[in-house]
């Protein structure tokens, strides 16, 4: 049904209430998909990345729990440059299956290294988790150090966007009328920068700390506080509008 606004703009609430419960929709799945990177893939993530911290150089027998090296051959190499820089490399060693590993990004390992050159590996659990040609080491993307990292970081900007919408979503819902006049909570723009900037602050604290092979200890230290500060200034704000009314 079309009406009028005070401004006497027609606007259609049923395209409204289909917009909002799609971008509710939106909300609830990046809840799911943060909440499952959180509770789920992180303490995954943490047992792996401490059981690596924690492991030993093999000293007698070669096992999964503890690192090897080893001497491999290059067979091919595959750099992609572009939006998503990284590669490929494939590697193998007198009498066994030749095996392919890959990078996510270009490093001086793989920027360098070439078909038939002589590469130490590093192995733990059965996986090559570093390249190295003598000159330059390459973690390659077995490695289990970063995928915690990765996942409080994007699951935190899941979680805060998606519930972010989800809340928006479910504000127009119950006042379309006021949706369709370009109304909003008082406390919506705050809101959103303050979801923002968590947001830009959580991914270059992801980016930077991954560049330097950092762990997730780092990232918690330096992101906690400004989400810290963030809800004490958003619930200052919410107490003071709710004392002028």
């Amino acid at each position: 049904m079309t009406r009028a606004s005070r401004h006497g703009r027609p606007y259609d609430t049923r395209r409204l209430r289909i917009g909002a419960v799609l971008a509710g929709i939106a909300g609830v799945l990046a809840l799911v998909a943060g909440g499952a990177l959180l509770f789920v893939l992180l303490p995954l993530a943490m047992d792996e990345e401490r059981a690596f911290r924690t492991a030993t150089e093999c000293r007698g027998p070669v096992s999964e729990e503890c690192l090897s090296a080893a001497w491999f051959t290059v067979e091919t190499v595959h750099v992609r440059r572009g939006k998503n820089p990284g590669g490929t490399v494939r590697v193998s060693r007198s009498g066994e299956v030749a095996a392919e590993v890959t990078f996510s990004g270009i490093g001086d390992f793989l920027e360098h290294v070439r078909q038939g050159d002589r590469v130490a590996g590093t192995l733990w659990q059965g996986e090559i988790i570093v390249l190295s040609d003598g000159g330059a080491a390459q973690r390659t993307d077995d490695h289990p150090a970063g995928t915690a990292l990765f996942a409080a970081g994007f699951g935190i900007l899941l979680v805060l966007n998606g519930g972010f919408v989800a809340c928006a979503a479910h504000w127009a819902l119950r006042h379309l009328e006021a949706a369709a006049w370009r109304r909003k909570p008082a406390t919506a723009t705050s809101s959103g920068w303050a979801v923002a900037g968590l947001s830009v602050w959580a991914f270059i604290l992801m980016v930077v700390l991954d560049g330097r092979e950092a762990s997730l200890g780092p990232f918690l230290t330096l992101w906690s506080p400004a989400a810290l500060v963030a809800s004490a200034l958003l619930i200052h704000r919410h107490r003071r509008l709710r004392t002028r009314r």
